[in-house]
């Protein structure tokens, strides 16, 4: 008979309960005052709201999704190392949650650090590369650090992952502004610069051709 290493069988128990739903996964009462808190979140009650993801976590303490609704909930009521406290703990829980990731982007935005922001998307997109959520974040975050291109690409593939997303054509319109406005305007007129400079060759030969003709 062969026998299975606990370390095997502790890692198929863990992707098994990761797997199952919340309402499998945890009690129904850390369940009711999670949806109850995001309720209160969503109603713009932040402070109700953090005490009832509180009081989910107190009974299910490995409840990552409360955490994480704990640290958006902080977030919004400007709470921002409190809530990138939250945002540590509930990753640590479940690394693979990738709503996870994008909410600890919007933390670090409030909290000035950019390019970090943008790495929480990158690890949130290398989770689920179909997130459209992660892509236009991330577009959004680029367009603010000024590089542009990135923007547009990362708004381009929103389009081919979700076309219909709300003001992604709006976004990538601005960024396009914003990248043509920011350019030198030799590069940006390169081509007409060129054109103009033939004209104006092909019709000095044709001139020059013309006055040796009739000497």
């Amino acid at each position: 008979m062969t026998k299975v290493s606990c370390p095997l069988i502790s890692l198929v128990v863990t992707v098994l309960v990761l797997s199952l739903p919340v309402s499998a996964a945890y009690s129904p009462s850390a369940v009711s005052l999670f949806t109850t808190g995001n309720q209160l979140l969503n109603a713009g009650n932040y402070t109700d709201a953090i005490e009832s993801f509180d009081n989910a976590i107190a009974l299910e303490p490995g409840y990552y999704e409360a955490w994480d609704a704990k640290a958006d909930a902080l977030n919004r009521n400007r709470q921002y190392s409190d809530a990138l406290a939250a945002s540590d703990h509930s990753l640590s829980l479940n690394p693979a949650y990738g709503k996870g990731w994008i909410n600890r982007g919007f933390i670090l935005y409030n909290l000035g650090r950019y390019d970090d922001e943008i790495k929480a998307y990158d690890k949130a997109i290398a989770i689920d590369p179909d997130n459209a959520d992660a892509w236009f974040n991330k577009g959004y975050a680029l367009a603010g650090a000024g590089d542009y291109d990135g923007a547009i690409q990362a708004f381009d593939t929103v389009a081919g992952i979700n076309p219909g997303y709300p003001n992604l054509a709006a976004n990538r319109k601005i960024a396009v502004m914003n990248r043509d406005s920011a350019m030198p305007y030799y590069i940006r007129y390169a081509a007409w610069i060129v054109l103009a400079g033939l004209v104006i060759a092909c019709a000095g030969i044709w001139t020059y051709t013309r006055k040796t003709k009739r000497r």
